[in-house]
């Protein structure tokens, strides 16, 4: 077969990858840019959303008092009384961190602004049932039905400042998949009928969005992909405790001889997960897998790479609550651009990182009992 033809055929094969994980199917026409820098990511969505014309629809997980937050809360309000529809959903766990009135001033200027409250009818008890239940995690910003963005960030000052994380801005038919996940959510809060959005093309990216519901969870995704890897598979991810069956698929992906490699933060801001993922990381060393620790911020992103063709950039950690029971949302590209992107900033990163090695050994004692707790309260931390 001549190589011209092959690769498209093996494209087309890899966009069937992940059949089960996914509403949407793989769009061409697409534009991407991504960041690793928080103050240059709220300078580009406060640009974009400061030339909206018809909407700005917003899920975020984290919307703080502080600088970042203000910034965005002022424009928002700018824009609800210049016409502009403004949408948005907050999830009920981090928001009482600030008072109702930061966000009344949102209200009062027209912004259509709503909580997730899965627990609502349990009274005192609500915030105890959020803590245990599903919560909304996305983070996603769409623009006029034509710019969207989503990734590891959130609209927090100090995690902007201090934090190493990756963001993307898509632009083109993907962004309208990102807002039909905004649009299932704004449904279960009770929200009417959005505007249409025809597509529109902004390059040559293929890419398609991937949500959870309540039927369909995120592990499968990096499961399929695991499965599916013939050459590499590189993921890079804040925390790592995931369940069995991706802690097997890594092991089975090194056994084959796939290039298997795993970063993770040397600490998290999580100290329970940081003994989890180092847990994980020396049982994978020990299966074949090469795992990195990069120490020289605390990293937050959430990417994988896979044989030069396939990629993703979401806002799923690699644990339980992430994979089995938050809201979540990821944009997985299928084309050799996109993947080339993520990959050099992977090994520019793994460049910076130690290696766990055979020195490093499992905990013991009185920690290795508290693990054991932390295991078994795993799947509602």
């Amino acid at each position: 077969m001549k190589k011209h033809l092959l690769f498209p055929l093996l494209l087309l094969l890899l966009c069937r990858i992940l059949p089960a994980q996914t509403v949407f199917e793989p769009v061409a026409g697409n534009g991407l840019w991504s960041t690793k820098d928080g103050n240059l990511f709220l300078s580009r969505v406060l640009e974009d959303m400061e030339g909206a014309q018809t909407s700005i629809d917003i899920e975020y997980y984290w919307f703080a008092k502080d600088e970042a937050g203000t910034r965005v809360r002022d424009l928002l309000i700018r824009k609800a009384q210049e016409g502009v529809k403004v949408r948005l959903i907050m999830d009920n766990l981090i928001t009482p961190f600030a008072p109702e009135s930061f966000y009344q001033p949102m209200r009062d200027a027209g912004v259509d602004l709503r909580y997730v409250h899965v627990f609502e009818k349990m009274g005192p008890f609500k915030a105890v049932g959020s803590i245990l239940g599903e919560r909304d995690h996305r983070k996603i910003v769409v623009i006029d039905g034509l710019v969207a963005y989503t990734g590891g960030m959130n609209f927090y000052q100090r995690a902007l400042d201090e934090w190493v994380d990756t963001q993307i801005r898509v632009e083109g038919p993907v962004a309208l998949q990102l807002r039909a996940l905004f649009q299932d959510s704004w449904e279960r809060m009770g929200g009417g009928e959005l505007e249409s959005f025809a597509p529109r093309e902004a390059g040559n990216v293929v890419a398609q969005a991937v949500g959870t519901s309540r039927h369909e969870k995120m592990d499968s995704l990096y499961v399929q992909a695991l499965r599916g890897a013939k050459k590499y598979f590189y993921l890079q991810t804040p925390y790592f405790a995931p369940p069995p069956s991706i802690v097997e698929a890594f092991k089975e992906a090194a056994a084959r001889g796939v290039d298997v490699r795993l970063m993770v933060p040397a600490k998290s801001d999580w100290e329970f997960m940081n003994m989890l993922t180092r847990e994980y990381g020396i049982e994978l060393f020990r299966a074949g897998v090469k795992v990195y620790v990069y120490n020289v911020r605390y990293d937050h992103t959430k990417v994988f790479i896979c044989d030069d063709i396939l990629s993703s950039c979401s806002t799923v950690n690699m644990d339980y609550r992430s994979l089995r029971i938050n809201w979540e949302d990821a944009v997985i590209f299928h084309d050799a651009e996109s993947a080339q992107h993520f990959k050099l900033r992977f090994l520019r990163e793994m460049a910076e990182s130690k290696p766990i090695g055979p020195e490093d050994q499992p905990i013991t004692g009185i920690k290795k009992a508290w693990l054991a707790f932390v295991h078994w309260l795993q799947p509602i931390l």
